[in-house]
């Protein structure tokens, strides 16, 4: 014996709440990572200034999913309390674009393409080193926050002949040789937005799980209403 209507257009709007507070949860970490992404300044020629690698890329496109995803799910609730057959249609084909679209974006956050993520943080870094070389100190603040030295390592300023500067050490403390981060700075941003990154995973998953949820119990409702829709103009006629 299938679902009556009531019953699930209750789970579908059910559903849609869930929805919306994983959209919600969504945009919160989009906004959590642009601020941050705005808090990252260097100094170059005595002047701060921010430079980007790779946040605002993420989190704009972490917050154009959060608004989708809390529009959509409104769109939803409003086709069931109406039982609209047209829209809830509508409703189920855009949750299967957007299933698909959260998978591409789940494998870009966890893998990076070339063009994407992964590209947006190795041109940041490129830029960075770049002022470095103009105005000592422009690496500074990565060095100190995430205890790296250089682009790549403390090479890097072996090869233009620079001395490794202070911010490379622990609270600056640069006793001997292996008082020194040796580890790069643009590996240990890719970790740390790595982390960032398994928030969004997991929240992307939930989504995806009730998204196809949704689809299913929004092809019922639809299938239910087309058929009481049929037997109301049968009995009419």
């Amino acid at each position: 014996m299938g679902f009556e209507t009531p019953t699930l257009k209750h789970i579908l709007l059910l559903l849609n709440f869930i929805f919306a507070v994983l959209g919600i949860i969504l945009f919160g970490f989009g906004i959590f990572v642009l601020v941050n992404a705005s808090q990252n300044k260097t100094v170059v020629y005595g002047e701060e200034t921010t430079v980007d690698i790779g946040e605002n890329l993420a989190g704009g496109l972490i917050v154009a999913l959060g608004v989708a995803i809390i529009l959509i799910s409104i769109f939803g609730c409003l086709a069931a309390i109406h039982e609209a057959k047209r829209r809830l249609l509508i409703f189920i084909v855009i949750l299967c674009a957007m299933i698909l679209i959260q998978l591409l974006l789940s494998s870009m956050a966890s893998q990076g393409t070339r063009d994407g993520l992964a590209g947006s943080v190795k041109k940041g870094f490129e830029d960075l080193w770049v002022e470095e070389q103009k105005e000592p100190g422009a690496l500074a603040y990565y060095e100190k926050w995430l205890h790296c030295c250089g682009v790549n390592g403390t090479a890097d300023y072996a090869a233009i002949q620079h001395a490794i500067p202070k911010s490379c050490c622990e609270e600056e403390h640069c006793t001997n040789a292996d008082s020194y981060f040796t580890v790069g700075c643009e590996d240990q941003f890719n970790k740390y937005l790595s982390q960032k990154m398994l928030t969004f995973n997991i929240v992307n998953c939930l989504l995806i799980m009730t998204e196809i949820a949704a689809a299913v119990f929004g092809w019922l409702l639809f299938s239910n209403l087309k058929n009481e829709s049929r037997r109301s103009n049968l009995t009419w006629i």
